[in-house]
């Protein structure tokens, strides 16, 4: 508020007119006046009489003056009444975008002369109050109303006065003038613009000015005071914070996720209450509520009313506030079905965004299921903030800021790791390095996720079933082979034991290497685990005991452990190692009467009876146990019988030993040394037999 005061004094009757002018201002009481001495009033009587009829000469009075003391002294205040009244600012006054905010003050005439006033609106920053505006409140006409100084109404006399030439109230245009007489006041006010295009928090500037045309016609400094007026626009600041079950395994009977949602009207220095908004969730396909009913939707912390409604072939959650107070909350909670056939892609995830509409003047109402911008809201904040028409500043709604959003994300896994089935290898009794088999087991990603990653890391053993000590799986480096989807060429690489020598082996990022592997086992994949067994204690059994039975067994054990969220169960397969090799059948016949041939079924096992000069024909089978689908061949066999076994009994009868093989194997060479009959060199295929016969001949005693 400000004031200014220019006076006319009359001194003292009988002290001499003086002159001086000076000016003053505070906020209603002149601090000093500015006076004029005027032109003084000087009054002289006169008389004439008669005497007997005779005029005489008029007498002239003594001459008495009045000196005229005159006033012109007038305030001009802020009166909206927020802390302003009496003051010639009025700062942070709330505005809205394409609204108007009312600045009211007060002119009082305090001097005792009437004067007139030019009113002016200007956009002007009058550096009463330290600002940074952003925009002009620009010009405006003023409304009016004249009452008395003290807020009453004028009187009879003061309405009579007026005159013609000034109505009591009324608008006058920017620039114009009120006259006003000593003692009265004219109540001002105008409406001052702000641009549709504000922001929040954006402030604006402006000035009402009263100019007295009585200090501008003495040519007084100060003919002009000026009130401030600023207003800054205030709008809510929506912080949407969206909850959701982070992960979802869709091989649950019924997979569902719980949804929470709180929105916030922020504290900030420019807020301002939201009133009859909307907060809206457009479901994501594939997502429902149980029941498509209202009834689904909790609302806490305050009122709210929630409706459904259709967005093309999805379902909407529309919940209604009327009122939400700066720093009060929302909170919508609910839980949806989740069709598992929509996120069937591998690492699947779902993003649910919230909005939230208001207007600036009255209420959202009902939506449309594609709102209009101006027509339907002003205010459109979302979690997807390319959506966001929010009118607050952009750090606001940045991370940090007061306003930011977030969205809820769920992630979908349908996580389905397949051992193969459990495989049967043979060996032989002394492996080596050369007859080590292999043992294949698969691991296959029936899943949607990618398997063998960082994220969904695998981890598989391979254990020593622990019942044959001359059997065993081989430790350290494995091979792998990885088929990919949809016919890719396969990879083989070199998987090393998670500890040197050990039986341990995982599958991520950073053992399985990226080019052959980009994403892991992509879904469809098969990858091969590639072990070997092996058998014996040494290449060439010395003994027995340093070699596997032939017909022993062994299993080994696969064990798969999936790792990471979503991981299902883990996983075994048992393989068996069977030890297969040579087994040695030797039978006898008698032939009573020596001439090499006898019935097949003659020959047995068990002990026989014969006399001198009868013949035994003996016959030793040498058989390849392995089987014809995992066997292997037998080479260099050598089948020997010492003459020693039966030279104290019987003789060998010259040019008897012969050899024979079953189909596919290749029969020995028969031969006699001088210690032993042999076959030598046979090569037998799985299952193959070979064989060695010879005759004797008992000997006489006599």
């Amino acid at each position: 508020m400000k004031m200014k005061t220019f006076n006319y004094s009359l001194l003292a009757v009988g002290v001499a007119a003086a002159m001086g002018i000076s000016s003053g201002a505070n906020a209603a009481t002149p601090a000093s006046a500015a006076t004029s001495g005027a032109a003084p009033i000087n009054n002289v009587a006169t008389a004439s009489y008669n005497v007997a009829g005779v005029s005489q000469p008029s007498v002239t009075s003594n001459t008495v003056t009045v000196n005229v003391s005159e006033t012109a002294n007038f305030a001009l205040i802020s009166t909206v009444d927020d802390g302003s009244i009496g003051n010639d600012t009025a700062t942070n006054r709330p505005a809205t975008p394409g609204g108007t905010t009312t600045f009211t003050h007060a002119l009082t005439n305090t001097g005792n002369v009437t004067d007139t006033y030019t009113v002016n609106t200007t956009g002007n920053d009058s550096a009463l109050v330290t600002a940074t505006p952003d925009y002009a409140l620009g010009t405006a006409p003023v409304t009016f109303t004249i009452v008395q100084a003290d807020g009453t109404a004028l009187t009879p006399a003061q309405v009579t006065a007026l005159g013609s030439g000034q109505a009591q109230t009324g608008t006058i245009a920017n620039g114009s003038t009120i006259r006003l007489q000593p003692g009265t006041r004219a109540n001002l006010s105008y409406e001052a613009a702000t641009p549709a295009a504000r922001n929040g928090n954006d402030k604006g500037v402006g000035t009402l000015t009263a100019t007295s045309t009585f200090f501008t016609n003495s040519n007084t400094a100060g003919a002009t005071l000026v009130n401030e007026n600023q207003t800054i626009v205030r709008l809510p600041t929506f912080r949407i914070a969206k909850a959701a079950t982070s992960t979802v395994d869709l091989t649950a009977t019924n997979p569902q996720i719980s949804y929470s949602i709180v929105v916030t009207n922020a504290t900030t220095d420019y807020s301002a209450a939201a009133t009859d908004i909307v907060i809206r969730d457009v479901l994501p396909a594939g997502l429902s509520l149980p029941s498509d009913a209202a009834s689904d939707v909790t609302v806490t912390g305050g009122a709210g009313t929630a409706t459904i409604s259709t967005v093309g072939t999805r379902q909407a959650i529309n919940v209604a506030v009327a009122d939400l107070a700066v720093g009060a909350s929302r909170t919508i909670t609910f839980t949806v079905n989740v069709d598992r056939t929509v996120y069937a892609a591998s690492n699947s995830s779902v993003t649910n965004n919230v909005e939230v509409y208001d207007k600036f003047v009255g209420p959202v109402g009902t939506l449309p299921a594609t709102p209009v911008l101006g027509t339907n809201y002003d205010i459109l904040d979302s979690t997807n903030n390319n959506l966001d028409v929010n009118r607050v500043p952009a750090a606001a709604d940045q991370a940090n800021g007061a306003g930011v959003d977030s969205a809820g994300v769920t992630n979908f896994t349908r996580r389905a790791v397949i051992l193969g089935t459990p495989t049967t290898r043979e060996i032989a009794p002394a492996s080596g390095t050369a007859g080590q088999v292999t043992q294949t087991t698969t691991i296959t990603n029936n899943g949607q996720d990618n398997e063998g990653t960082n994220t969904n890391p695998l981890t598989f053993t391979i254990a020593d079933g622990g019942n044959n000590a001359a059997v065993r799986p081989v430790v350290g480096p494995i091979s792998v082979t990885y088929t990919p989807p949809n016919g890719g060429a396969p990879v083989t690489i070199t998987l090393q034991p998670t500890v040197a020598d050990g039986n341990t082996y995982t599958l991520n990022s950073n053992t399985l290497p990226t080019a052959q592997f980009p994403n892991g086992i992509a879904p469809g994949g098969v990858l091969a685990i590639n072990y070997k067994v092996s058998s014996g204690n040494v290449t060439t059994p010395a003994t027995v005991a340093d070699a596997a039975a032939v017909g022993s067994t062994e299993t080994s054990i696969v064990t798969l452990t999936p790792a990471g969220t979503g991981a299902p169960a883990a996983t075994t397969v048992t393989d068996t190692t069977n030890v297969r090799g040579l087994t040695l059948v030797k039978s006898q016949a008698l032939d009573t009467t020596c001439s090499g041939t006898v019935a097949s079924g003659a020959f047995v096992q068990t002990a026989i009876d014969a006399t001198p000069d009868q013949c035994v024909i003996y016959r030793i089978q040498a058989t390849n146990t392995s089987s014809a689908a995992l066997g292997f061949n037998l080479t260099g066999l050598t089948i020997s019988d010492l003459l020693s076994n039966f030279s104290a009994g019987a003789d060998l009868v010259a040019g008897s030993p012969t050899t024979s093989a079953t189909n596919s194997s290749t029969a020995g060479i028969a031969s006699t040394s001088g210690t032993a009959v042999l076959g030598s060199n046979y090569s037998l295929v799985p299952q193959g037999v070979g064989t060695l016969t010879f005759r004797i001949k008992i000997k006489n005693a006599r």
